[in-house]
C-alpha cells in the first residue's frame, strides 16, 4: 500500500520505483510473503524513466514465441557475437531467467503483447531474429494506482507501440483519433506508464509498501554488509537492499564519468534522472562502478544553436529514432561527407556521434530533400506544420552549404553520389536499407524502397548531436545482481538492477526493450537469491 510515514525498519529496502525496483519487490514478496518489503521513491509519483519509455522488454525465449526453448539458445549466441567480452555467467543467467520472468509477470496479471515482426537491432549478426520484444497492453485498472503513476507530456499519445507501428508513426492522419481521445478521457495508460501500473497494482495486492517523496541520501554498509539507508535524514534499517534508482543523465557532475568525445545531450526527464542514480550512491559508499556508457541516440535541438534552451530536456531535445531512417534524407559530417548507415539502430549511430574520434563529427547534419519534407515528420513538424526556425531551409546546394558551414564542393559530390545510388535503390557505401531493422524503421507503407530516395532541392537540415536515452554506468554486479566493493568483495545483502547498475550489455543494445530487459531480469534473479531460490 501507499504509506505516508517512513518506517524505520523493514526486511527488504528497495530504492526506486521503476520497472526494475517494482519487479524485485514483487518477486521477493511472491517468493517469501512474510518479508516486509518497502519501496522508497524520491519523487511524488512512481515509475521513474520507465514511464517515458515504450515499456518494451527484450525477453528471448518468452512464451509468445513459437519455439521458446530453441530461441533461448540462439539468443545466447547472438548476444555473445555482439559482445564477445560479455560476462558469461551473467549472460547465462539472463537467458535462463528471461522466459521465467515473463511467465511470472503473466501469473501476476501483468499483461503483454508481442509484435512478431519487430526485429533485433543487429540483423547482420547471426542469431538475430524478430519478436523477442514484448510490450505492455493497456492498463484500465485501479484509479488509485493510475493516480500515482508519473504523468508524461501532452505529446505522449495513449497508444501502444504495436498500434503506432501498424498505423505508421509518420501517418498521423491514419491514426485512430477517436480511440486515443477515449483513452485520454478515461485515463487509461499505455506503454511505460501501463507497465508501471500493472507492476504497482500487483505489488500493492502482494503487500508491498511504497513511500513517495523519500530521498535516499546514502546507503549504510557495516562490516561488509548492507545495513540500511538514510532516507530524508532518517535511518531505515534493513538487511537487504536493492539499488533501482535509475541513471544520472540529468546530473552534469555525474555525466563527467561518461566516456564521450563531445557533450552528450539528454532526453530523459530531469525530475527522475537528476538525483545521481545508482552511480552517486555507489561512489559515496565505495562500491566498484563501471561501464561508462549511455543508451545512445542522435538528438536534434528544437531551438537554434544561439538560443537559450526553451524548456526541459524532454521538450527541447528530440530523439531521432526514425527521422534518420525514412527515405529522402542523409547524414553528413562537418566535411560534408556521409559517414555511416543513417538507418542503423539509434545506439550505433548515436554512439558514433558521441564517441567517434574524427573531429568532423563535431558538426553532424541531417539533411532532408523535398521528397522527405512533403512526406515525413521532421522533429516535431509534419507536412501539415511548417519547419520551425531551428531548421535550416535552402533552395540550392550553395545556399545549404553557406547556411550550414559545410564545404560546398564536398556537399555537392556527396549529394550527387547519394542520388545516383538512390536511383537504383542501393547504398553501395554503407548498405543502408539492406537490414531488416533498417526496413522496419523506414517507411513500410511506401511502394518504393522504405529507406532510400533522392535528396533534392529545396532542402531542410538540422544539426545532430550525440545524446542518450539514459545512462548505463553504476555499481558493478555479478550474475545474481550482487554488488561489489572497490576491493572486489561482495557487499552482503546489497543488489543493483536497471540503469542504477553497470549494464552487463556493455556498450551494446541487442534489441527493443533491452534496457528494461536486463533491468527486470536481474531484479528477478536478485529476488531469487534473496529468497534462496537461485
Amino acid at each position: 500500500m501507499l504509506v505516508k510515514k517512513i518506517q524505520t525498519k523493514c526486511d527488504v529496502l528497495v530504492i526506486g520505483s521503476g520497472a526494475a525496483g517494482l519487479t524485485f519487490a514483487l518477486a521477493v514478496k511472491e517468493m517469501n510473503p512474510n518479508l516486509k518489503v518497502y519501496v522508497v521513491e524520491r519523487t511524488d509519483t512512481t515509475g521513474g524513466c520507465t514511464t517515458y519509455s515504450a515499456g518494451g522488454i527484450w525477453l528471448p525465449g518468452h512464451s509468445l514465441m513459437e519455439n521458446r526453448t530453441k530461441d533461448s539458445d540462439i539468443a545466447r549466441d547472438y548476444v555473445k557475437r555482439i559482445y564477445p567480452e560479455i560476462d558469461e555467467p551473467s549472460l547465462d543467467g539472463f537467458i535462463d531467467d528471461a522466459p521465467r520472468l515473463f511467465d511470472f509477470f503473466l501469473s501476476k496479471n501483468v499483461k503483454f503483447e508481442t509484435m512478431s515482426t519487430y526485429p533485433d537491432y543487429y540483423q547482420e549478426i547471426e542469431g538475430a531474429t524478430t519478436g523477442r520484444s514484448v510490450f505492455p497492453l493497456i492498463y484500465t485498472g485501479s484509479k488509485s494506482v493510475r493516480s500515482i503513476v508519473r504523468k508524461t507530456p501532452i505529446f505522449f499519445v495513449p497508444a501502444t507501440i504495436v498500434e503506432l507501428m501498424s498505423w505508421g508513426l509518420h501517418r498521423i492522419m491514419k491514426w485512430n483519433k477517436t480511440l486515443l481521445a477515449k483513452r485520454k478521457l478515461l485515463g487509461h495508460l499505455t506503454m511505460g506508464r501501463a507497465l508501471i501500473a500493472f507492476l504497482l497494482d500487483a505489488c500493492f495486492k502482494a503487500g508491498v509498501d511504497v513511500s513517495l517523496n523519500s530521498s535516499v541520501d546514502e546507503i549504510i554498509i557495516q562490516n561488509g554488509e548492507f545495513a540500511g539507508a538514510i532516507v530524508n535524514g532518517q535511518k531505515i534499517s534493513a538487511p537487504v537492499g536493492m539499488l533501482a534508482c535509475g541513471g544520472f543523465s540529468s546530473d552534469p557532475e555525474m555525466m563527467k564519468h561518461i566516456d564521450a568525445m563531445r557533450p552528450v545531450l539528454n532526453s530523459a526527464p530531469e525530475d527522475c534522472d537528476s538525483g545521481g542514480g545508482g552511480l552517486r550512491l555507489g561512489l559515496k559508499a565505495g562500491l566498484k562502478v563501471g561501464n561508462p556508457y549511455c543508451w545512445w541516440v542522435p538528438i536534434m535541438k528544437l531551438y537554434k544553436e544561439d538560443e537559450t534552451k526553451p524548456g526541459p530536456d524532454l521538450w527541447a531535445h528530440h530523439t531521432t529514432l526514425q527521422d534518420r531512417c525514412w527515405p529522402g534524407g542523409i547524414m553528413v559530417n562537418g566535411n560534408g561527407n556521409r559517414f555511416t548507415n543513417e538507418a542503423a539502430c539509434y545506439n550505433t549511430v548515436g554512439g558514433i556521434v558521441a564517441q567517434g574520434k574524427d573531429p568532423a563529427l563535431d558538426h553532424v547534419w541531417l539533411i532532408w530533400g523535398d521528397f522527405y519534407v512533403k512526406n515525413y515528420i521532421r522533429g516535431i513538424t509534419s507536412p501539415l506544420q511548417p519547419a520551425k526556425n531551428y531548421m535550416v531551409k535552402a533552395k540550392s546546394i550553395e545556399e545549404l552549404a553557406e547556411k550550414t558551414g559545410l564545404p560546398k564542393g564536398n556537399l555537392r559530390e556527396t549529394l550527387a553520389r547519394w542520388n545516383s545510388m538512390a536511383a537504383n535503390e542501393k547504398d553501395l557505401d554503407f548498405h543502408r536499407g539492406e537490414s531488416l531493422y533498417d526496413q522496419f524503421m523506414g517507411d513500410q507503407f511506401r511502394e518504393g524502397h522504405p529507406n532510400i530516395a533522392a535528396v533534392e532541392a529545396p532542402f531542410q537540415a538540422v544539426r545532430l548531436h550525440g545524446g542518450n536515452l539514459g545512462t548505463k554506468m553504476g555499481p558493478v554486479t555479478d550474475h545474481l545482481g550482487r554488488v561489489e566493493r572497490e576491493d572486489g568483495k561482495k557487499v552482503s545483502g546489497l543488489y543493483a538492477a536497471g540503469n542504477a547498475a553497470a549494464s552487463f550489455f556493455g556498450n551494446y543494445y541487442p534489441g527493443a526493450g533491452a534496457t528494461l530487459g536486463q533491468g527486470c531480469v536481474f531484479a528477478y534473479r536478485a529476488a531469487k537469491d534473496v529468497c534462496g531460490k537461485s
